[in-house]
């Protein structure tokens, strides 16, 4: 291994410490296998910082200076193999590389939780990086002491909520960045493993223009032979959201024009309870970079013209209360308004994403500067694995819903969405089980959603806090009345609505497991009712029950 003079005065230091006080990686060879993530198979690997390597007599045959050198070999090689360059350094420009790029190690920052455990390990594989970087034409500058994480309490336990997963660094610092040390690129890594066997790395990497604060690249890298999987669940999800992500065959173009800005948001089931049912972490991280990584790589995607934007502020979700008394499946999203949204973060469109476990993903992406329009609106399986029926429910009322369902009575209307499930026979127990629904519930309405998308009718998200009725007002009224809480038609076309979908589902997923037989069952009754007039247009069912 050669090494400059330069670098050897650099470590000269950090050696004479390490010769008397550090314990090196537990493995002794240096021989290094590369891959790059995605794969089919991600490689196996095992926690670094947090689980320290045992010491072994091979262990301590092995100078410090050596295993240091080793370690920054590690970093270097992530630059040299084939996946780098592929993956991420390809969507970088020349002169972009030109520029200042402020390399900054961020792991688990999106959680509120900070550094810890370092080591010198940790310094020899960051410049090790660097030395890689800069080898392949990068200009990474030097960081000095005024740079420092985001305070949690700017986007953690907050009231309103903001939405996952949020920018890490400290927002003013981002300034500082740019203008004490010129440096209009950000570069961010996690580390997400380290093998203690054999030297091997996990890392995620993105690039970010402070300027317009979008995502240039951003790709997972994986080196070395990673026999032991505590991370394997992480690096699956990673892999399982990028291949469904970059293989869409029809996202709409319009998401990746020039100069416009898309914000990425995870819904879970916000708009049942208000709260996220997976409860922010690693792997959920993994999922949105995966995400990300998906779109930039995506045959759609311009190079040189970055449309993704890093979350740092305005992402607010509604109060959790609101839940018990709006209409079932509205947006998490916090503003009454969808330009409200867009002066607070700056998004033309905004992806919202559903990742279920063992079964898919559901991806809706709406146009925030056309009153919540939603261009898309899909499900996916994952690719090898069986499907548990939340993902086969969706697209059976998507298709049942195309053939049963007269088109023409909703072409060139305005179409909302609404669950009338029990309420015009037992409203009280409508509003003590919703807060139980789950995902399948979910995907009976995108079901509907994706059906009205693919045959071109306009049908808007639901935003504003559209009120249902309470259960004493049903009390002494004609019997069947409309859920809506609302004196006047009139009333709705103040939510930019002109035809109302009406369904009624007719099997309580929320008391099913998805071994039940009828789990994978549809049973909804519909009604097409006019706002303008009040008339019901139509009325018709969907089932797959024989």
């Amino acid at each position: 291994m050669k090494f400059s003079i330069q670098i050897i005065f650099k470590y000269l230091f950090s050696f004479s410490f390490l010769i008397i006080s550090c314990t090196p990686p537990a493995s002794t060879n240096s021989s290094l296998g590369t891959n790059s993530i995605p794969t089919n198979k991600p490689p196996k690997a095992q926690s670094w910082n947090k689980n320290r390597a045992e010491t072994t007599p091979q262990t301590l045959e092995k100078l410090p200076a050596k295993a240091f050198f080793d370690v920054h070999n590690l970093g270097k090689m992530v630059t040299k193999q084939s996946g780098f360059s592929d993956l991420f350094l390809n969507y970088i420009s020349d002169e972009r590389k030109r520029q200042g790029i402020y390399l900054a190690r961020v792991d688990d920052f999106t959680l509120g939780t900070p550094l810890t455990g370092l080591s010198t390990w940790d310094l020899a594989l960051e410049v090790g990086l660097i030395d890689g970087l800069n080898e392949n034409g990068l200009s990474i500058v030097e960081k000095l002491d005024h740079i420092k994480p985001r305070d949690v309490s700017e986007y953690i336990g907050t009231s309103p909520s903001d939405a996952f997963y949020m920018h890490g660094i400290n927002l003013k610092d981002l300034k500082l960045i740019k203008s004490e040390l010129k440096a209009p690129n950000l570069l961010t890594y996690q580390i997400i493993d380290f093998n203690d066997k054999e030297l091997a790395v996990n890392i995620y990497l993105r690039l970010i223009d402070l300027r317009s604060m979008k995502i240039i690249s951003s790709s997972m890298i994986g080196i070395g032979n990673m026999e032991v999987l505590d991370v394997e669940e992480e690096i699956e999800h990673f892999t399982n959201a990028y291949e469904i992500i970059k293989n869409v065959s029809d996202f709409p173009k319009v998401i990746f024009s020039k100069d416009v800005n898309v914000s990425i948001l995870n819904s879970d089931i916000l708009n049942i309870s208000g709260n996220y049912k997976n409860s922010p972490s690693t792997k959920i991280v993994a999922i949105e970079n995966g995400i990300v990584s998906g779109l930039i790589h995506h045959d759609s995607y311009k190079n040189n013209s970055p449309v993704l934007l890093e979350k740092t502020s305005g992402f607010k979700l509604k109060f959790p209360d609101v839940y018990n008394s709006i209409v079932f499946n509205t947006s998490p999203i916090l503003y009454e308004e969808w330009e409200e949204f867009v002066t607070a973060t700056k998004s033309d469109f905004l992806i919202m994403y559903r990742y279920v476990p063992n079964n898919g993903m559901y991806i809706k992406i709406i146009d925030t500067n056309s009153n919540g329009k939603i261009l898309y609106s899909k499900g996916f399986n994952f690719n090898g694995k069986e499907d548990e029926g939340i993902i086969e429910n969706h697209n059976i009322v998507s298709s049942s819903f195309k053939k049963n369902i007269d088109f023409r009575k909703l072409k060139n209307k305005k179409i909302m969405i609404l669950s009338g499930d029990k309420q015009a026979v037992d409203s009280e127990k409508y509003f003590q089980t919703q807060p139980n629904y789950n995902e399948m519930n979910l995907s009976i309405e995108e079901g509907i959603i994706t059906a009205l998308v693919q045959a071109d009718i306009k049908v808007y998200e639901k935003l504003k806090t559209l009120y249902l009725k309470r259960p004493w007002m049903y009390s002494d009224k004609v019997f069947n009345l409309n859920p809506l809480y609302l004196d006047e038609w009139n009333q709705l076309k103040s939510f930019g609505v002109e035809t109302l979908i009406v369904y009624n589902n007719l099997i309580p997923y929320e008391e099913l497991t998805s071994n039940s037989p009828n789990y994978k069952k549809v049973a909804l009754g519909i009604r097409i009712v006019d706002v303008n007039t009040g008339y019901i247009l139509d009325v018709n069912e969907i089932s797959n029950l024989n």
